[in-house]
């Protein structure tokens, strides 16, 4: 059965939205270094290029990151090497043969934003032993996100390194995103151990390994996966040197090759840092384009989150100046505009411009209804974490959830 994962959010592109103008896609997505964070002396200079790369698109590349290369060689291997075994065996890790939403899907098996994603698709999450107390209908339903990945023991004999080099890499990129939240932390003004504090000591992630096959110039065109924001709060991604993924500038619309650049990860905010900030910091819209490269595409982005028992604030106090509220900001706090600021903030000339005053007001209305939501925020000035996460991956994998 398909579902769609994850549903884009439309971007406004209206120039009484946004007072600034920009040449269509003459936006660059920066190469940072993380070993300028980690020097004292280079920290100021790399802490104001990734804010400005988050508030223009909200993406980077992040080169020097620490995680060793030949590890990231070893994990394409081991993801190609699993995705070319024969499909009874791949089949033995299908996502609907574990309780805590991690396996294998088969290619077309999900959609995003409505449109058939044409990939192969492996996830895994913390390896953790399941709660002796969970009791399905009756505890929380984010506690049965705890728990085993699935490793056969066929397929752990036919790749003996699949296992520890998967849960080596988790450990790595983990490490590497506690860096970068703590770096976002100090780009925003807060104490560099904030988001630590507020994913607690057990972060929960998602790694999500995919193959993008190549598929024949005339054949009909798909997408690879289709236009989406992520739902969470960051996601480090590596890819193959083959090439497909897109960003969309959120203020032209228009959509940006993120071309691959060895040696590094791309880094993107998710829709909950796009929230905290009050829409300071984007969550980047992206796309996979089809695959007809003659090569097949392997990606392996990693999502990371805070604990599942974690209670996330609605927004922070973020102060910006006055250039960056040009990025469609109406205050001091930069929190989203209500709809009377944004009907005031120019004329709307043609239809063209009143769908897109729609399509904004739209995303601003979603914005303060997910906020609102009784299911998420039954703590005052709060939401749920592990509650988020659950009804993101509910909605993508329904036959898990159906057992």
């Amino acid at each position: 059965m398909h579902r769609s994962c994850n549903a884009i959010l439309p971007l406004a592109t209206n120039k009484a939205l946004h007072p600034t103008t920009r040449a269509q896609c003459n936006i660059q997505v920066r190469t940072l270094s993380l070993q300028d964070y980690l020097c004292e002396k280079t920290r100021p200079k790399f802490l104001r290029e990734m804010r400005e790369s988050l508030i223009e698109i909200g993406t980077f590349y992040i080169k020097d990151h620490g995680v060793p290369t030949n590890l990231e060689a070893e994990a394409m291997e081991v993801v190609r090497d699993y995705f070319a075994l024969p499909l009874e065996e791949k089949k033995k890790m299908l996502i609907g043969n574990s309780r805590h939403f991690r396996g294998y899907k088969l290619i077309g098996d999900e959609l995003t934003n409505n449109q058939v994603d044409h990939r192969e698709q492996l996830q895994f999450a913390p390896e953790r032993p399941a709660l002796e107390s969970f009791i399905p209908t009756i505890s929380h339903d984010h506690d049965g996100l705890r728990g085993p990945n699935l490793w056969p023991e066929s397929t752990t004999e036919l790749l003996p390194q699949f296992k520890p080099c998967i849960l080596e890499f988790m450990n790595q990129l983990e490490t590497l995103s506690q860096h970068i939240m703590e770096a976002i932390a100090l780009s925003l003004d807060l104490d560099a151990s904030y988001f630590h504090d507020l994913f607690g000591a057990d972060p929960y992630y998602r790694l999500k390994c995919a193959k993008y096959p190549s598929v024949p110039l005339e054949k009909e065109a798909k997408i690879g996966c289709g236009a989406h924001k992520d739902t969470g709060f960051l996601t480090v991604l590596l890819q193959d040197m083959v090439g497909g993924l897109q960003g969309q500038d959120p203020v032209s619309g228009q959509w940006m090759d993120t071309k691959p650049i060895s040696g590094t990860f791309i880094v993107t905010m998710g829709e909950a840092i796009e929230r905290l900030t009050g829409g300071l910091y984007h969550a980047t819209v992206h796309r996979v384009l089809n695959n007809t490269s003659g090569r097949d595409r392997y990606s392996i982005p990693f999502f990371f989150d805070p604990a599942l028992d974690a209670r996330v604030p609605h927004q922070l106090p973020i102060r910006c100046t006055d250039q960056e509220k040009t990025f469609g900001k109406s205050s001091s706090l930069c929190a989203l505009p209500t709809s009377d600021q944004a009907l005031g903030s120019g004329d709307v000339s043609s239809d063209e411009d009143l769908e897109t005053l729609v399509d904004a007001l739209d995303i601003h209305d979603r914005l303060l209804r997910r906020s609102s939501s009784s299911s998420t925020s039954s703590v005052s000035g709060t939401w749920s974490n592990g509650e988020h996460i659950f009804e993101t991956v509910k909605r993508c994998h329904p036959e898990v959830y159906s057992r």
